[in-house]
């Protein structure tokens, strides 16, 4: 045997035993170099699937959503809003609300929209959202009633001297946009010493003394021209009485003590029905309507070719 055959079998034996001694990770990565055309074909197609479905979910779902079942408004419609409202609801909602962004497809929508609405200083309800064929949303709407006007000294620094704030039955803030100066002759006046509001528009007036005439307000707005009946004013000091004493006056100067707002009369005062009854039936000027008799049964009068109006009859009453 040469010296040259046995060199090489010694080298072939190294490369041998250089091979077992490789480590488990080397050989698998080789084995992955042989295999991976095969999982790749699988792999690659899964990935871009996956890969695809996330975009979607991203990106593509949202741009679908929105350009072809995105709220539009001009197929928002709303109950018929009153004579006085003089705004536009539905844009200024849909412009306040960003209701450009939100999909018909968001199962949220309906609760969205009248949460959007419920916030308008006009609305005093949502009754109902409902998504109609096309894209269209009916939007049912209890809207807030202005009852009276409360007379305060301007505190501005651009505005000087007196001017009014509309209220609702609950003392909210009306817009005052919406009216101009000569329709505060068309409410009742509150006139409170030294009342002014602490919130905004929407928000409640803040004076319990002007929430207390407020509801005095709300129940007398439909008889205010038959009864005549202009301002409403509180009496007394609120550290001698918790509860608001209120006073009514007419046009010609008569004056009448009401006491205390609906809902809130002392045990022995007549319920405020009872004190609007006798006002319809000619309480003289001065009289103190918390000295009317309580009765059981409706008050009645004889049958004349004008009969007095009653409490509640159509041709008075006017619905909210």
């Amino acid at each position: 045997m040469t010296e040259s055959s046995q060199s090489k079998r010694t080298s072939s034996k190294r490369r041998r035993d250089s091979d077992a001694d490789a480590p488990p990770s080397k050989i698998r990565w080789i084995a992955s170099l042989v295999a991976a055309p095969v999982i790749l074909s699988i792999l690659w197609p899964a990935i871009l699937l996956v890969a695809g479905y996330a975009a979607w979910q991203q990106w593509g779902s949202h741009y679908v959503a929105h350009k072809y079942y995105g709220v539009k408004a001009e197929a928002i419609r709303v109950t018929s809003p009153p004579e006085y409202v003089r705004s536009d609801i539905v844009d200024t909602v849909y412009q306040d609300a960003a209701m450009d962004k939100l999909s018909l497809m968001d199962q949220q929508a309906c609760a969205k929209i009248a949460s959007a609405f419920s916030s308008n200083a006009w609305v005093r309800r949502v009754v109902g959202v409902r998504k109609l064929a096309g894209g269209r949303l009916d939007v049912r709407l209890e809207y807030r009633q202005p009852v009276a006007m409360v007379h305060v000294i301007s505190r501005h620094p651009d505005r000087s001297g007196a001017g009014f704030f509309a209220i609702d039955g609950e003392g909210v803030l009306l817009p005052d946009t919406d009216f101009s100066p000569s329709e505060t002759l068309r409410y009742l006046h509150i006139i409170v010493p030294g009342a002014y509001p602490t919130g905004g528009v929407g928000s409640e007036f803040g004076d319990s003394r002007v929430q207390a005439a407020a509801l005095l307000a709300h129940l007398l707005h439909p008889y205010r021209e038959q009864l005549g009946i202009t301002s409403i004013g509180v009496h007394g000091d609120l550290r001698q009485n918790p509860v608001v004493q209120l006073q009514i006056a007419g046009k010609n100067g008569e004056r009448w003590f009401w006491g205390s707002p609906p809902g809130a009369e002392a045990q022995t005062e007549p319920p405020a029905m009872m004190k609007l009854q006798s006002l319809i039936d000619g309480a003289p000027s001065d009289s103190d309507l918390r000295q009317v008799q309580y009765a059981t049964a409706p008050l009645t009068h004889p049958q004349t070719a004008a009969p007095t109006p009653r409490i509640g009859s159509a041709s008075n009453a006017s619905t909210r």
